[in-house]
């Protein structure tokens, strides 16, 4: 569902009355750079970092891994495809990648790849066999990645995908590239829910104002302020972010047994990745989980892998001597803080 955002929109994606994923066009500076390309200029080179620091639009500075081939002043493309503290340089790439609802089209990284999703080899080939008419492909000029939605999309709907991310690509490096400025915007959240969410085409969408309220929507986004999420079971989470990482903390409450402290474990470990997607929340995240036995980790693993979607991207990085369960996550969502809070509640009055 979808209503009026200030100058844009809000979405959020709805699953028996529960909100899963919402994207705002919140008034913020990062909003406007990340996802976007732009021209940034070499401020100065960091032989000890390897690393180079970037004059970017809006008079934003950017950090950049690699200085081979770089001299300060030098003018290049760049895009940046995470969040990052608001008092720390934004992280650029040269890996410009151009993202559409079935493919994605990359610059440096000249590799054919598929989504995990798509695991039969025939279907792969199939996949394959729609690059054999597109030379950029073939001269291995730019790379390719094959979005789950392919499984079973029609070869027109991908082809069509494919020629509109390469036009993107030639706009982009046909442009001079001589002075700091921004060449594509950042997607809105319309173009973000549209990319995002597989089940966009396939949805209707309640597009009107009001529509969060009757559906208590903005109440749902308004609670994760609040860093506590109760739990059926009678437990909770408390989430806390630092700037090194993200902290949950899993109280089982009463739930004293091992076998119900277990419950209680697996309903939190369910809800997590929903509570970071919309919180908007990556990095490292440490959990603190309730009594849990060494054997019975096997199965929040399981957990916690089937709960999250696909483009949280979570990895499960182990287990630390203490018993804690760690894990990353890219931070490619946009982090609700107070002033995001503040645009909601002003929208709402």
């Amino acid at each position: 569902m979808a209503e009026p955002f200030f100058d844009g929109n809000v979405l959020a994606l709805v699953k028996n009355g529960i909100i899963q994923d919402f994207f705002a066009d919140f008034n913020s500076l990062e909003n406007d750079l990340v996802g976007s390309i732009f021209i940034g200029e070499v401020d100065r080179i960091s032989k000890d970092l390897n690393s180079s620091f970037i004059k970017l639009p809006f008079n934003k500075m950017g950090f950049l891994k690699g200085i081979r081939n770089l001299h300060s002043g030098d003018k290049i493309i760049l895009q940046a495809t995470n969040y990052t503290p608001i008092d720390k340089a934004l992280v650029v790439t040269q890996n410009i990648s151009f993202k559409g609802r079935y493919v994605v089209i990359t610059s440096k990284n000249n590799r054919i790849s598929f989504s995990r999703n798509i695991k039969e080899k025939k279907r792969r080939l199939e996949l394959l066999n729609i690059l054999d008419d597109f030379e950029e492909v073939r001269i291995k000029k730019v790379g390719i990645i094959f979005r789950s939605l392919c499984i079973n999309s029609h070869s027109e709907i991908i082809i069509n995908d494919l020629k509109k991310q390469l036009l993107r690509y030639s706009d982009v490096f046909g442009n001079e590239v001589n002075s700091v400025c921004q060449l594509v915007k950042a997607p809105n959240a319309l173009e973000k829910s549209y990319l995002e969410w597989n089940q966009f085409s396939n949805q209707n969408i309640i597009k009107e104002k009001g529509c969060f309220d009757h559906y208590s929507i903005w109440e749902q986004i308004l609670s994760l302020r609040n860093k506590i999420v109760d739990l059926a079971s009678g437990g909770n989470l408390i989430i806390e972010k630092t700037q090194a990482f993200v902290a949950i903390d899993i109280n089982t409450s009463k739930n004293n047994s091992l076998s119900s402290a277990l419950k209680v474990n697996i309903e939190a470990i369910r809800e997590i990745p929903r509570q970071l997607r919309l919180r908007g929340l990556g990095g490292k995240i440490i959990i603190e989980t309730g009594p849990l036995l060494k054997k019975h980790r096997k199965k929040i693993e399981e957990v916690l892998s089937k709960s999250a979607l696909y483009s949280d991207k979570l990895k499960i990085v182990g287990w630390s001597n203490l018993g804690n369960l760690e894990l990353e996550m890219p931070r490619s969502r946009y982090p609700l803080n107070d002033s995001e809070f503040d645009q909601i509640e002003k929208n709402l009055h």
